[in-house]
């Protein structure tokens, strides 16, 4: 693989990697999506098994059978969001890696969705894939939600949450880990080459710290508030959704005041893959 060769010379002082990309690649990354873009593919092609991991996928199949149940359903407000029995419904059945604290803290209190990030972050990702629709009083699954329910049909909805979750829906608004509605996308409206940064250099363990330098861009700072420590946004808006996924995975390092460590699994190479020039010339893919 071209990629890992050419970062075999990456500097132990941390820099980013972005320089490496030729520029028409870089533009490309940047500016689309899969599945339009050529340099950026995600495979649909994935075993049940490969997706043991990815909570995204587990809990949304939760979400979406109890959405088609023909009896009770998914009720919903006025504003569309899920209602209180939804809501504790939603809790009972699905489970979050590195939240049982949090919802062991929540037991016998009744929550509103909005209280619920991370019910309210799958949601509103389902929704923008497009697998539901809020009706009048449930939410229901559309013609493609429902085929997401048959057989064989993990790794479509894998690759069909990712594209939401990446792409379409607004973290700032969901997202929960420690910096929930910082303003603006950063650094999610450059994922494209920030997935690229990470095909590359989270083959081995690393901290938040490090992987934010190396994977973002260095003419792009993080929101103002965030600027002298970028890491928990950087974080929560992109490895522990990948996390979620089943794409990455993170350790606590005991003797470093318990440091979180980062790298990519065996599914990130499987899933996804790229097709970029880099600046010194030669084509590289995986």
């Amino acid at each position: 693989m071209v990629l890992k060769r050419e970062l075999s010379d990456w500097p132990g002082a941390v820099e980013s990697v972005w320089p490496m990309l030729e520029e028409d690649s870089l533009c490309e990354l940047r500016d689309r999506e899969p599945p339009d873009s050529q340099a950026l593919r995600l495979s649909s092609v994935l075993a049940g098994g490969e997706l043991a991991g990815s909570a995204f996928v587990r809990n949304a199949t939760v979400l979406l059978r109890a959405a088609a149940d023909e009896g009770e359903g998914l009720r919903v407000t006025a504003s569309g969001t899920l209602s209180l029995a939804s809501v504790a419904r939603m809790r009972a059945e699905t489970a979050w890696p590195d939240m049982w604290a949090t919802e062991h803290f929540r037991k016998g209190t009744r929550y509103r969705e909005r209280d619920i990030w991370e019910l309210r972050l799958l949601r509103t990702m389902v929704q923008d894939a497009g697998l539901v629709e809020t009706g009048a009083r449930a939410l229901e699954p559309t013609g493609l939600g429902r085929r997401m329910l048959e057989p064989g049909s993990l790794g479509p909805l894998q690759a069909s949450l990712f594209q939401a979750l990446f792409w379409r829906t607004d973290l700032s608004l969901s997202v929960g880990w420690l910096v929930r509605r910082v303003p603006g996308r950063w650094p999610q409206h450059d994922i494209g080459p920030i997935l690229w940064a990470l095909s590359g250099v989270a083959g081995e363990w690393h901290g938040a710290d490090t992987l934010v330098v190396s994977c973002t861009d260095p003419e792009t700072p993080a929101p103002h508030d965030f600027r002298a420590w970028p890491a928990p946004l950087f974080a929560s808006r992109v490895l522990v959704p990948l996390c979620w996924f089943g794409v990455m995975e993170w350790r606590e390092i005991q003797d470093m005041h318990d440091v979180r460590r980062w790298r990519k699994t065996a599914l990130f190479d499987r899933m996804l893959s790229f097709e970029v020039r880099l600046a010194d010339g030669p084509r590289g893919g995986h």
